[in-house]
Formats: C-alpha cells, structure tokens, sequence
C-alpha cells in the first residue's frame, strides 16, 4: 500500500513541470502543473497547512501560496507569488502577513533585467542583480525553500546564493547532505535527498524532496521555535515520517555544529591563570581587586589577591589587568530551538541555561552533545512542557488527568529533566499531582499560571518557580502586597522575562538598537523577525508599561522574593545582559542584577555547591569583561572571553561563528 501511494506522488510530480522535469532530467511534458499541500508542525503539534500551486506559463514558472496555522488562538496568514524564468530566476515576489504572532512580512521584489528593486516594510532599494540571486522573504512559503533548492541545483550548485530582500541582500548557503531512506516499523521506506540551507532562517534549516525533488519535509524555525513542514500525502501515507525526520535533521544539524565547534580556537584550557583583573565573585564579599584566578583541569582550583596568590612554575599566565571577571551568566527562561543558540550564549558570557520547553528529541540531543563537548554552547538544564489537551494546547505532551499527570512528569525524569513546565490548559487537580510526583522524583516546577488557576493557587499547590511576570497593579496595592508577601513566604522563584516585554512593546518609533545595541551586529534573520514588530503605542505609553513592570521588580525584590534572570525569546545572549541593565533601572543594585544571573539561579537549582560564584573547587565557568560592571552596568556587554567547564574562548569569535558580525562604530 505504502509504495502505491508513494508511487502515484511520483507520477504526479513527474508529469508535475516542464520546467522543473526538464532542469532535473526526469520527463517532458506539455503543460506545467504542480500543486500540493503541506502539513505544519509548531513543537510536533499540527497546527496548520501550506497549500501551494506552482504554474507554468509561456515557459515560466508562478507560484501562488498560502501558509496559515493557529498558535495558542493566534491566527498567522502569509499570501505569496514567486514568479520564476525557465531557469528558477526570479522574475517577480510579493509576500504579505506575518509568519509568526509578531514577525510581519510585507515585501516586493522586482527584476527588470539587470536592475532589482526591491521594497520591503516601506523601505525600498535597488541594486544590480548579482550572478546568483534568488527571491525569498524569510522561512515561509517553505515551498519557495524547495525552489530554491532546485535554483542551486539548476546553476551549478554555487558556494554561495545572494536573496533578498535583505540588508539590501543577505547571503544563503545550501549544502547537500546525500540521500537518507527512512525506515519505519510497518516495513516501508522512503528515500529522499536532504539539504541544508543557512541563510534563510537564523541557523541551518534541513530540507527534504523526494526523488522526483518535490518538496517532501523540512525542519526551520518560526521566530527561533521549532516549526516543521512536511507534504500531507506523505504523512498520512506514514505518520511514522515525521518523527524520523525529526531525529535525522537533529543529527544533520549536530553535525554541523561540531564543525562550527572546530571551528573557533579554544584561548586556553588545561591549567592557565588569569592574572590582575577585579574578581566580583558572585558572593556578597567586596571585590577582590588585582586578583588570581588559577584553573587547573576544568576547576577553580585558586582564587585570591596576587599579593597571597602564588602561581605555581611553569603554568601559562594571562594579564587580565584592567579588566572585571564575574561567574558565568545563567539565562533561566530559554528556548534552546536550533545549535546555533550555544555560540551565540558564550559569545556573551552564557555558561548555564534552563530551556523552558521545546522538542524534547532534539533538546536531549543537544544536551547530551554539550556535555560531551561535540558542540559548543552553555551547561543546559531542562524543563519539560505538559500543557491540557486541545487544539489550542502548546506542544504534544499533554496531561488531562492527575494519573496524566504523573505519568508525563516519569517520563521526562527518565529522559534526565530537572523540572517540569506548567502551561496554559493544565487543570488545577493535574497540577497539583504533577507537582507532588516531581518533587517525590527530586525534579522542581516552574511555568505559567495556568487559565483555571490563580497566582495563588499556583502557589498554594507548591511550585517552586512563576514564569514571567504574574503580578499586575500598583505594588502599593494591598493586592499586590499581599502576592508579594505570599511569594516571598513560600520562596517562589520568579523570572520575570521583561526584556521580552519591552522587545514586544517597544514604539514603532524606538529602534531596536536604542535599548538593545546587539542588534547591530545581530545576523540579518533576527534583525528582519524583531524589526518588523508593529505596535500602536507611542514612547510614552511604551515608556509607562515598561515602568510599571520594573516597579514590580523592585517591590518583589526588595520583599525576598528570589528573581531569576530570563528572557524567553529575544536575541540570544544580548537579551540576559538587556535584562539585568533594566533590573538596575528598576533600582536594583548593579551587583543584585549580577547574582540574579548566577548565584541566585545556582541556589534555586541547589546546584551552588558546583557553580553560581567563584569559589575553589567549583567548576571554571566565568566571563571576563573589559569594564567594570558594577561601576556601570551597561558594561556586562564589554565581554572579552568566557570560560566553560575550564576552556576560554574570545567571545565575539564564538558570535562570529553563528552569523554575528563585527560592528566598527563610526567616528
């Protein structure tokens, strides 16, 4: 049955294109057709379709499509037409929608001989077209991705492709990763040839055709979460495919990321010291200053003034003078979607990282390939989502009854989480057992306040973390007091994620670079997704909501409620030291926004005895900075290197090696 079916896609994409048959070699035909639809995935939950034609006309080829899913009530829509000469060159694009909640896309691209002209979100350009350019506004359509696939093929698989609309252009990368035939229990298989593409997206996407190179499946990133395509008439063929895709693009994309980690030198490892600098060491001890800071074999193995602090014969000596070392950073609210997250959290000073919930494959993956150092990036602790079931859900895991409950909370310690993630549809009764059976298994819970529960009862049921930020009013507010003592008597952990707040909320007249410089140097996909948020209110109403929130962080703070440093989405890395600058502009002290970021996470994980300060005998993880941070906050952005687990690395050679780059500040 399975080959039957696999067998007619075949014929019908065979007698699919001219165009497209005649540039692959595969058959003539007289009238080009070619139509399909594609199932869309957010974190494994089928939440949407593509549904795409591709035409042919006097030669050319046009593709009409419409890309649509529903994400937790959000209803996101993209119109596209790509029209496309006898070769795949672009003649034509227009795009308008969104592809994610916040990202809008609105873009024309025209080629007029040698002349390209394009507008994209009101700003327009126009440049010579280069010898090999393709049309293409962000990871949707993802059928537009197959034809660019072909496009490479077509010309001769050229090391690099320019597309636009960009910064006026960007530059994409498509690699062949060979063909794969995927096996499934039932007996069947399926080949495919796979590709990487990186370029499009922030991080390697891997996408599959099938032998008759009609789009078959792909793996990217909506807005840094996982999102995945696969064409519907294989998946209902095989449900089986999905999950094999998932596993065989987490092994292309670790591949390559042991390469990139090959790629950037290591300064130092084994046993080195760093010599002169301002130890702040995480503790509330006065800053050791003109400091030693002796590692031997991945361990703090000395900490103290030079004057008392002696060097053993023989052991490299780094000149740190001038500059600050702090623990390295933890960021306790993350989504850790694609490797590319792992350079770009040391290239700040990122050593621990909670991912708040993804696609559990890949995050184990992940994990286990950062503790073997197969790939470069921060400790990484997870926390496993379990939402109520429904359309609306957010991810596959789903509990709707305590015996659910329990159940789910097992399976994740057996996959090695340390915590569980609460999220919008849990009922309070399936809270409660999830939250009884994790701390029975020595796991914590964090997440949001689920719909049918309050703030309080949350609490009451004994989490040990609030995502976000809960509270709401004046902190003045017996209300709010009254949350705030409650919080602060049960030791409830909170991150409050406001530089994702202020990210969203920002004016459309605020440019990103005001608040967040590393936008600056951000790859162009990021700048695009974050740069295209709209909102209608102005600076001062943006100025009040962002105000109110920080006055919460203060009130909360100075109550003993523990804060967590986190950021959700936002830019990787950048957005932990956005965070701890808005945190002192709540008024927070320099040094409390520091410990929000490392010993207060390490206490709340009880992983301080190993990490969180600067102290003999823990593990070496550490930023080193060229300014003093508690002279002025803005200076946790200075980073020179980051220590993890006992190897240094210059840091903006880390962000160079996922796409960040260098920016000259103009005299």
């Amino acid at each position: 049955m399975m080959r039957s079916i696999l067998r007619s896609c075949r014929l019908a994409a065979l007698s699919a294109s001219t165009v497209i048959a005649t540039t692959f070699g595969l058959v003539r035909q007289a009238t080009p057709s070619e139509a399909g639809t594609i199932r869309i995935h957010l974190l494994g939950h089928a939440i949407g379709s593509e549904r795409y034609a591709v035409r042919g006309d006097d030669g050319a080829l046009a593709l009409t499509d419409t890309f649509e899913f529903t994400d937790r009530g959000g209803r996101v829509t993209l119109a596209s037409t790509l029209q496309l000469s006898p070769k795949l060159e672009p003649l034509s694009l227009r795009s308008s929608g969104r592809t994610y909640r916040f990202v809008n896309v609105n873009a024309t691209v025209s080629v007029d001989g040698n002349q390209v002209r394009v507008n994209n979100l009101g700003d327009t350009t126009t440049f010579d077209r280069p010898p090999h350019f393709f049309a293409i506004a962000g990871y949707a359509p993802l059928e537009a991705q197959a034809l660019l696939v072909r496009y490479w093929q077509t010309h001769g698989r050229p090391r690099e492709i320019v597309t636009a609309p960009g910064d006026p252009t960007t530059t994409v990368h498509v690699e062949g990763l060979g063909g794969v035939a995927l096996r499934f229990a039932s007996g069947g298989a399926v080949k495919f040839q796979r590709y990487s593409v990186d370029g499009v997206a922030w991080g390697r996407e891997v996408i599959y055709l099938d032998e008759a190179s009609r789009f078959a499946a792909i793996v990217t990133r909506a807005n840094l979460l996982p999102l995945e395509g696969v064409r519907d008439d294989l998946e209902a063929a095989q449900p089986a495919l999905f999950d094999s895709v998932l596993a065989d693009a987490a092994r292309a994309e670790l591949s390559a990321a042991a390469r990139t980690r090959a790629s950037v030198p290591v300064f130092a490892q084994g046993t080195f010291a760093l010599v002169g600098a301002r130890v702040v060491d995480g503790t509330k001890r006065y800053a050791i200053e003109d400091g030693v800071i002796l590692v031997r074999d991945g361990r703090l193995a000395m900490v103290g003034p030079r004057a008392s602090t002696v060097i053993p014969p023989g052991v490299r000596a780094i000149d740190a003078r001038g500059k600050t070392i702090l623990p390295g950073l933890w960021d306790m609210h993350a989504h850790v979607a694609l490797p590319e997250w792992g350079p770009a959290y040391l290239g700040v000073g990122v050593t621990t990282a909670r991912d708040m919930g993804g696609e559990k494959q890949f995050l184990v993956a992940f994990r286990d390939a950062l503790a073997a150092r197969r790939v470069l990036g921060p400790q990484l602790l997870l926390a496993g989502l379990v939402d109520g079931s429904g359309q609306e859900a957010f991810g596959t895991v789903t509990a709707d009854t305590p015996e659910q409950g329990r159940a789910v909370v097992e399976m994740y310690h057996a996959a090695g989480f340390q915590q569980m993630k609460l999220y919008t549809y849990i009922k309070p009764d399936v809270a409660g057992a999830i939250i009884r059976r994790a701390h029975e298994l020595g796991m914590q819970v964090t997440g949001h306040v689920p719909r049918a529960m309050t703030l309080e009862s949350m609490v009451d049921s004994g989490t040990d973390y609030v995502a976000h930020l809960p509270l709401r009013g004046d902190p003045s507010s017996e209300t709010v007091k009254a949350q705030i003592a409650k919080l602060a008597t049960k030791q409830v952990r909170i991150d409050p994620t406001v530089s994702w707040n202020e990210l969203l909320g920002h004016a459309a007249e605020t440019p990103l670079a005001s608040f967040q410089p590393g936008f600056n140097e951000a790859p162009w996909p990021l700048r695009a997704s974050y740069g295209s948020v709209r909102n209608n209110g102005d600076s001062a109403s943006t100025a009040r909501a962002l105000h109110s929130g920080l006055a919460l962080i203060k009130a909360m703070h100075d109550a003993g409620v523990p804060i967590v440093a986190g950021t959700d989405y936002g830019l990787p890395g950048f957005s932990l030291l956005r965070e701890l600058e808005l945190y002192v502009q709540a008024g927070l002290s320099p040094i409390d926004a520091i410990r929000a970021a490392t010993v207060v996470p390490a206490e709340a994980t009880n992983m301080i005895g190993e990490v969180g300060t600067i102290e003999t005998g823990k593990r070496a993880d550490l930023l080193v900075l060229d300014a003093n941070p508690l002279a002025d906050i803005h200076n946790v952005r200075t980073s020179r290197w980051v220590v993890t687990g006992g190897r240094m690395f210059e840091t903006r050679a880390l962000r160079n090696a996922v796409g960040f780059r260098r920016v000259v500040a103009r005299p």
